[in-house]
């Protein structure tokens, strides 16, 4: 059936086909079913009506006592007999006592005596005919009552149904056909809403969207779908060109002041040492910075990871957590930093060693960053039965509480809080986000702007197993 329809022929006229198809099967069936059901009817009923005017016949001459009677019966037979039918009365002999027909020729049908009662059905002149014996005896007589029936009218309902049949088929083809057309064009309503905002997305961008209609259904479900798609599609196009322009713009401005300072160096840098050096510095300064940016950027990328698969192993928080804060304090002594770690000395996690050392001097840089005037963090670690949880809170500028959910995404400053002036390129959250996330951890800012920032993350403990990262 398939090759019947070309390969390149559009979905509509394949669901216009298949449905014409299937009204127009459905149709024919019905109408054959009432073909044998009316002609087993008509014939059944054809039977029933020779078997009547048998019944009524042979009652009627058992009444007769001699020969005599019988043939004084034929006016009697007369009024019984119906159009297209004959009525015969056959001796034992073969011989016809009387014949009584109306429209059927004596000699379609030759006279014969039966010994039982039988009902035929012939065709000697191409007319269906139906034959009815039955013998029957009085006294004086011995003979066979024979009735012949032509199916005329029946072959002419037939004809007529059959003529009937072949015009509503036509029809029905006819039918089937428009009915396929717009069964197909209700069902390919919403794709054909779907294939207009598709081609308007990619002519005038991705704002286009599917309307939605009330009833619901696979189709509605199918443009919702879509629509959640296309605005994740939108959103994360949104950020990518976001991503695209901030990382310009980060990586602009230390490649220009390079760019000035070695030109100032080869101007007259050269021989002043003092321009010299100071040029140097600063060169390297941003060179450095790029160096940082560079690094953080593969890892928000990649999650930079070191080997794909790998063991992890038991490591003892607190005393992670001790070093890095040491070494805070080492490098910033001008800062109180108090901290309260409330787990034991050998309170295990299995997470890669370097990483929470990694999320922790985020944290903990981002609050001594902010914090200039109260030079006060405070650092709590402490757990549940299922989870660890790290607190660092500043006293610093704080944040408005409009860009707390923004402050995670990358390059994102607070226009006074993370101004360039402090140093860093706006991507320590997004990175210490994104290695929390293959702890299945989670990250929690909260802060009342000019007064305080609290950042918390959570890490599960983790029992059922020691491999974390597969390769997917």
């Amino acid at each position: 059936m398939k090759a019947l329809l070309p390969k390149s022929i559009k979905i509509k006229w394949k669901l216009t086909f298949w449905a014409a198809l299937l009204i127009l099967f459905l149709f024919l069936s019905y109408t054959f079913v009432q073909y044998v059901v009316i002609m087993k009817w008509v014939n059944n009923h054809e039977r029933q009506t020779i078997q009547k005017n048998m019944e009524e016949i042979y009652a009627y001459l058992l009444e007769a006592d001699s020969e005599q009677e019988i043939l004084e019966s034929k006016a009697y037979i007369d009024i019984l007999n119906e159009h297209h039918q004959l009525i015969r009365i056959v001796s034992e002999n073969n011989s016809v006592l009387f014949t009584i027909t109306n429209k059927v020729p004596k000699n379609w049908v030759s006279s014969q005596s039966a010994l039982k009662e039988e009902l035929v059905e012939m065709s000697p002149k191409g007319d269906r005919l139906l034959v009815y014996r039955k013998p029957f005896e009085v006294t004086g007589f011995k003979g066979t009552i024979e009735i012949v029936r032509n199916l005329e009218n029946f072959e002419s309902l037939i004809n007529q149904i059959t003529t009937l049949v072949i015009i509503t088929g036509l029809v029905a083809i006819i039918l089937s056909f428009v009915g396929g057309r717009i069964l197909s064009f209700q069902l390919l309503k919403p794709i054909n809403s779907m294939i207009r905002t598709m081609k308007s997305i990619k002519k005038n961008g991705l704002n286009k969207r599917v309307n939605i209609d009330k009833q619901h259904d696979e189709m509605t479900e199918l443009g919702i779908m879509f629509n959640e798609l296309m605005d994740n599609l939108e959103t994360s196009f949104q950020q990518q060109q976001q991503f695209v322009e901030d990382a310009s713009h980060e990586l602009k401005t230390p490649l220009t002041i390079i760019h000035g300072h070695l030109s100032l160096i080869n101007r007259w840098g050269k021989d002043n040492p003092q321009t010299l050096e100071r040029s140097l510095n600063l060169s390297l300064n941003e060179t450095n910075r790029l160096i940082r940016m560079v690094s953080e950027l593969l890892t928000l990328s990649r999650g930079d990871f070191s080997t794909s698969t790998a063991v992890l192993e038991d490591i003892k928080i607190k005393g992670v957590v001790e070093d890095v804060v040491e070494n805070f304090l080492t490098l910033n002594p001008d800062y109180n930093i108090s901290s309260s770690i409330d787990i034991s000395n050998d309170f295990t996690l299995k997470i890669f060693k370097n990483h929470l050392e990694q999320i922790i001097i985020i944290l903990l840089d981002n609050a001594i960053k902010y914090s200039k005037n109260k030079k006060e963090i405070e650092l709590k670690v402490k757990h549940s039965e299922n989870s660890l949880a790290i607190e660092i809170k500043d006293y610093g500028v704080g944040i408005p509480e409009e860009d707390l959910p923004l402050v995670i995404n990358r390059f994102y400053r607070v226009d006074k809080a993370r101004s360039r002036k402090n140093g860093g390129n706006g991507l320590g959250l997004a990175i210490a986000k994104r290695l929390l996330e293959y702890y299945k951890g989670s990250i929690e800012i909260q802060s009342v702007y000019g007064e305080w920032t609290k950042v918390i993350i959570n890490i599960p403990l983790r029992k059922d197993s020691d491999v974390l990262f597969r390769k997917k």
